[in-house]
C-alpha cells in the first residue's frame, strides 16, 4: 500500500473508533441514568460506585493515558490515578443518587460543607447586581450549582455543545438537580451568549460557570496551566464590566470526609476603562490561581482525560 493511502486508511480507522467510542460513551451514560431513576436501594447505587471502581482499576489503557498526562504535567506521584478515579466515581455515584432519589434526598447536599468564605459570597450577592460565579471543573461540579442554590438563587449557564446527544444529558443532569438552566441558542454571536448571562445577572441571580475550557487562539487569552500555554475566553469578565456584576472565584477538595468549599474575595473590576485589558488582566489572575490548585489538589480535576487538555499537556511547549 502506498504511503498516502495508508495514511487515509489509517485517518479513517481512528475517525471510526472515535466515532465507536463516543457513541458507547453516550449509550452508557443513557442507561445508566434510566437505570438510576428506577432503583429504589441506596445500596444498590452504592454497589455501582464498587464496580466502578474496579473497572476502572482494571482499564489498563485508561490508567496509563491518566498517568502519562499526569507525567508529562509533572504532578504524577504513586496513588494519583487512583485517587482522581475515586473522585471522579464519586461525582457519578452522586449524578445516579440525585436521579434516584431527585436532589433533597440524594445525600449530596451533606456532602458539601462551606466555611467562613462563604459570607464572600453573601457580601457580593447582597449588593443586589448579580454574582458570577466561577470555578474550574473540579470533580462534584455538576453538584456544587444545587447545593449553593440552597442559600443563594443559582443558574447554570449551559454552553450550547455540537452534539446534541451530548447537549440533552448535560441538560437532563442540570434538571436532574433541580437546576435553573440558561443556554444561548443554537448558532447565537458572541453578543447573544452574552446577553444570555447578563439577563440572569440583571435579575440579581448567582450565575455558575466553568471557563477553565481551551479556546483558539483568536477566542481567549493566553494563560498558563501546568506551564503550557492555553488559551481562556474573557467573557465571564465582560460580563462583570457590562453589568457591574462582581466575580466570585470558588474551589473545593475533598478532606475525607466531605468537599469543602472556599470562596475567594469578590473581583470587581473599574467600568469605563480598556475593557479588553481589564478582562484580560484578571482572566489571567485568575488563571494561576487555579494552576496553583491544581498543583495543590490534582486528584479533584475532572479534565485529566479530556482530549482538549490531553492534547495541551502531552504536546504543548514549556514556558
Amino acid at each position: 500500500m502506498r504511503p498516502r493511502q495508508s495514511e487515509r486508511w489509517y485517518a479513517l480507522a481512528r475517525g471510526i473508533l472515535r466515532r465507536l467510542r463516543k457513541d458507547t460513551t453516550f449509550g452508557l451514560l443513557r442507561i445508566g441514568m434510566e437505570v438510576a431513576r428506577q432503583v429504589d436501594d441506596r445500596l444498590v447505587v452504592e454497589g455501582l460506585r464498587t464496580g466502578l471502581l474496579a473497572t476502572a482499576g482494571a482499564m489498563l489503557p485508561l490508567r496509563w493515558r491518566l498517568i502519562r498526562t499526569m507525567l508529562a504535567a509533572g504532578i504524577y506521584r504513586p496513588g494519583l490515578a487512583q485517587a482522581h478515579f475515586r473522585r471522579a466515581i464519586d461525582q457519578m455515584t452522586m449524578l445516579a443518587h440525585v436521579f434516584r432519589a431527585g436532589f433533597p434526598d440524594s445525600g449530596c447536599p451533606e456532602r458539601f460543607r462551606f466555611d467562613e468564605s462563604f459570607g464572600l459570597l453573601q457580601q457580593a450577592h447582597a449588593a443586589g447586581k448579580g454574582v458570577i460565579n466561577i470555578a474550574p471543573h473540579l470533580c462534584g461540579y455538576p453538584i456544587y450549582p444545587p447545593v449553593v442554590s440552597q442559600r443563594i438563587p443559582c443558574s447554570i449557564y449551559l454552553r450550547r455543545n455540537k452534539d446534541p446527544r451530548k447537549m440533552r444529558i448535560n441538560e437532563a443532569i442540570g434538571l436532574a438537580g433541580e437546576g435553573h438552566l440558561v443556554s444561548p441558542p443554537p448558532d447565537a454571536t458572541r453578543a447573544q451568549r452574552l446577553q444570555v448571562a447578563i439577563d440572569v445577572l440583571r435579575a440579581g441571580r448567582l450565575l455558575y460557570i466553568t471557563p477553565d475550557t481551551p479556546r483558539k487562539p483568536h477566542e481567549g487569552v493566553p494563560v498558563t496551566i501546568f506551564e503550557r500555554q492555553v488559551h481562556f475566553p474573557t467573557g465571564v469578565f465582560v460580563m462583570s464590566l457590562r453589568t457591574g456584576a462582581p466575580v466570585v472565584p470558588t474551589v473545593w477538595h475533598w478532606d475525607g470526609q466531605a468537599y469543602r468549599i472556599r470562596y475567594g474575595e469578590p473581583i470587581e473590576l473599574a467600568r469605563g476603562g480598556r475593557l479588553k485589558t481589564q478582562a484580560r488582566d484578571a482572566t489571567q489572575r485568575w488563571a494561576r490561581d487555579v494552576d496553583a490548585f491544581l498543583h495543590a489538589h490534582p486528584e479533584m480535576w475532572w479534565n485529566w482525560l479530556d482530549k482538549r487538555w490531553t492534547r495541551v499537556i502531552r504536546n504543548g511547549l514549556k514556558i
